[in-house]
């Protein structure tokens, strides 16, 4: 009996380690392990830029964090960042993979205010090193022409290695 007790014990203990393979985090390095596999520079079909940075709400907490970072959009030539920010969580089914939500308000510097911001939701999957989205763009729009204030597409975002 306290073979099995102990067999079991070994089972569930590797099963908790192996869960955070490559994202072992602790209080000392929690705003840097990257837990979600993320961290770094991605670029959609059109040629946008995301830099995205994951941080763990607490060691003890390890699959869910924050999401903070910059876009920069090919579409309409910007050429100054927009802050981003949003969550992630690491799902139980597949912890290699990483579920996204991040937003970003369409005002910087150099463009000033669009009146518009982006909600972008999705996947990350280790197995392809791609994030897929779905966002949908609101602008603002009068209360009456509220029917035209969304636009909804996809992207998805292939991750750019340093050289």
């Amino acid at each position: 009996m306290f073979i099995v007790k102990m067999f079991l014990v070994g089972i569930a203990v590797i099963h908790v380690l192996g869960k955070n393979e490559e994202k072992t985090c602790s209080a000392d390095n929690k705003d840097t392990c990257d837990p979600c596999g993320i961290t770094g520079k991605w670029m959609n079909e059109l040629g946008s830029v995301v830099e995205i940075t994951c941080k763990l709400d607490s060691p003890d907490q390890s699959s869910t964090g924050e999401i903070i970072g910059k876009y920069n959009s090919a579409v309409g030539a910007a050429t100054d960042y927009y802050p981003l920010s949003g969550r992630f969580t690491i799902p139980d089914q597949d912890s290699t993979s990483c579920i996204v939500g991040f937003v970003v308000a369409w005002n910087n510097k150099a463009y000033g205010n669009a009146d518009s911001s982006t909600s972008f939701t999705g996947t990350y999957y280790k197995d392809t090193d791609k994030i897929y989205t779905f966002w949908i763009l609101t602008s603002y729009k009068k209360y009456n022409d509220m029917w035209e204030n969304s636009n909804i597409g996809k992207d998805v975002f292939t991750r750019i290695h340093s050289k």
